[in-house]
This record gives structure tokens, sequence and C-alpha cells, in this order.
């Protein structure tokens, strides 16, 4: 059972729906979070186009320093928005920096209408580690409060 466990929701969020859904996560856990901080400027349309561009290519990002260990954590809950149907380039590095470390990996996304099971495979390989759970929330599911918990306590549970 994981609410036994030691929790870290470990996070990339440019607009703050990710961010939402992470400190919604940490808070049902009683998890400590980690913010990933992502040091390329990604504002703007230009931005926007970049930031496309990078998830698509599957590159990596140069985030700031990691304030939580995973290893000191049995599960890390890691959640990312989805940028051109792919991760996003600040998560893709957290996973390289941590690879290793992670004893039990789950994945949370968020995005305008990609499904988590075309993104959850890549972030398994990459990590090394198969999902003990996993979900995704798109734009309309999170802005409907009913529709979004009624998911993210479906979610909980499956993680319990």
């Amino acid at each position: 059972m994981v609410t036994d466990k030691k929790i870290l929701v470990a996070y990339y969020s440019k607009t703050g729906h990710t961010e939402k859904v992470a400190r919604d996560i940490a808070s049902a856990f009683g998890a400590d979070f980690e913010k990933i901080i992502d040091k390329k400027k990604r504002t703007g349309i230009w931005g926007w186009i970049m930031g496309g561009r990078d998830a698509m290519k599957k590159r990596r990002a140069d985030i700031g320093e990691l304030q939580k260990d995973p290893a000191n954590y049995d599960v890390v809950i890691m959640g990312s928005p989805v940028w051109s149907w792919n991760a996003t380039p600040a998560i893709n590095s957290y996973i390289d920096k941590t690879k290793g470390k992670i004893k039990n990996a789950v994945f949370f996304i968020t995005s305008g209408s990609t499904e988590a099971a075309k993104i959850v495979p890549y972030l398994e390989e990459i990590s090394g580690k198969k999902a003990l759970a996993y979900v995704g929330f798109n734009e309309n599911e999170l802005a409907n409060e009913k529709v979004y918990n009624e998911k993210l306590n479906n979610f909980l549970r499956a993680v319990k």
C-alpha cells in the first residue's frame, strides 16, 4: 500500500494546471513536492513554438537545482504538461537526472486532449520504471470541478 510510504511529487508546470494537480496529489498523500524549474525562457509565441519543437524532438532542458533527493522516497509521482503530443523537456531532464534513484514511479499528465496512455510509455522507457499507476487530465476535465475531483479521487485510490 502506497499510503504508508514516503512520497515525493515532482512536477513541471508552465501555466499552473500541472501545479494544481501536483499540489492536490501531494495534499492527499501528505507528500513532499518538488517544482522542476526550466531555466529557458518559454514565454510568448516564440517560447511556445520552441517549447513545442523541443518536446517533439524529445530534447532536454537545463533545469534548476533539485531540492529533494528521490532516493529518499519510496514512490515518486511525476507530472508534466503535454507539449506537441510529448512530455516536456523539463520532465525529460528530471528523469535523466534522477534515473536509478527512483524506486517506484507514478505519472500524471495535463493536456489539451492527449491521452496519458500515449505519453506514459515514453516516460517509463526513459525512467526504466513501469508505472505503478498513471492518469491524464485534459483541459475539459481540469475546467469541470466535479469531473476533475472524480478523476483525481479515482487516481488516488489506484495509487493507494
